[in-house]
């Protein structure tokens, strides 16, 4: 087994260094880059400490999500959820939650190597995962899609309950739908957003378009809010005919959508028809009462668990997709 000494040559650092970095030595300052070097370093000779060896398997969660979204979709709450009571379930530890709204501290490099597999929630970039990668290969992350995918990903079958709603709001308003949603973002380590390529509601909703011979799209993209489904229903209600089919992107898109076009005159199911994506409570609730696309949000924290589980105890490292089916709920804004 490799020593100290080996783990320091390898990182360019010395023994000292080495070892008040792995047992969390506060008064140390040294760079991230240096600590990152003496922890892939432990990693590639597979070093191991004192306080390596753990009574049940420790799970670190990130969530690319920052404290103000979190606190607004129930989305996220949901998921953890799901990845809390799993935990518990499995006798697995949470060690602790990170939101990526800024670059990691030392907390989350040093906790990175010591924990059993991580669980994401939300999409990183492909440099991301490689560095988590390189101090942790346990790695699962929930909603997120990539061409070339090198971890293993839970996802709802968003295109699925794309169309099985497209073909609902087809009944009352044919191919007049419009598509209202947002921009979806790939973040770094350091906190930074960038605008990734397509969305899957969005490009699902083009190619049923397209192959019902509508070469012509009708899309808003402001966001994911209410407040962005308010300016989104400003622009529907000022455009020369009302679209009779609406599909948000989710349901605060939705509910924001029927409060602006109710105060212009306009209502569902009888001006038009809507349905959103979620089934969130106030969905249930809402007058009218929202037609809605549900995701399975705690069964993707669930799911995930059980994929990090099988890289620990089964040691099932390959890279796949697991896909959790969606359902469309009818209600009162199509009519039913």
């Amino acid at each position: 087994m490799a020593n100290i000494r080996q783990v320091a040559q390898l990182a360019g650092v010395s023994a000292g260094t080495v070892s008040r970095i792995l047992n969390n030595d506060a008064s140390l300052s040294v760079t991230d880059q240096t600590r990152l070097k003496v922890l892939a370093a432990t990693k590639k000779l597979n070093y191991h400490t004192k306080n390596k060896s753990k009574k049940s398997p420790v799970i670190g969660v990130l969530t690319t999500m920052n404290l103000d979204q979190v606190a607004e979709y129930t989305y996220y709450q949901q998921v953890k959820q799901g990845i809390i009571e799993e935990l518990k379930k499995e006798k697995m530890t949470l060690s602790s939650i990170y939101y990526l709204n800024k670059s990691l501290d030392n907390s989350f490099w040093d906790g990175l190597y010591y924990w059993d597999g991580v669980i994401v929630i939300g999409g990183l970039s492909e440099s991301a995962i490689s560095e988590l990668k390189k101090l942790n290969s346990n790695i699962v992350i929930i909603e997120a899609r990539y061409k070339n995918n090198s971890v293993k990903l839970v996802n709802a079958n968003l295109t699925a309950g794309v169309k099985e709603a497209l073909t609902q709001l087809e009944k009352f308003a044919q191919t007049n739908i419009v598509y209202v949603g947002g921009p979806r973002y790939m973040t770094n380590l350091q906190g930074e957003k960038t605008q990734a390529k397509g969305e899957v509601r969005l490009n699902c909703y083009r190619e049923w378009m397209k192959l019902h011979d509508q070469d012509e799209c009708s899309i808003l993209t402001p966001g994911w809010s209410i407040e962005d489904g308010v300016q989104a229903g400003k622009e529907i209600a000022q455009s020369p005919t009302l679209p009779k089919g609406i599909l948000a992107g989710n349901d605060q898109l939705a509910i924001g959508i029927m409060q602006e076009l109710h105060t212009k005159g306009f209502h569902a199911p009888a001006d038009y028809h809507i349905i959103g994506f979620d089934n969130i409570q106030m969905a249930q609730y809402y007058i009218p009462r929202l037609s809605s696309v549900s995701v399975p949000e705690k069964d993707l924290g669930i799911t995930a668990v059980h994929l990090i589980r099988e890289d620990i105890i089964e040691k099932k490292t390959r890279a796949a997709t697991t896909l959790l089916e969606v359902k469309l709920i009818l209600r009162e804004s199509t009519g039913n």
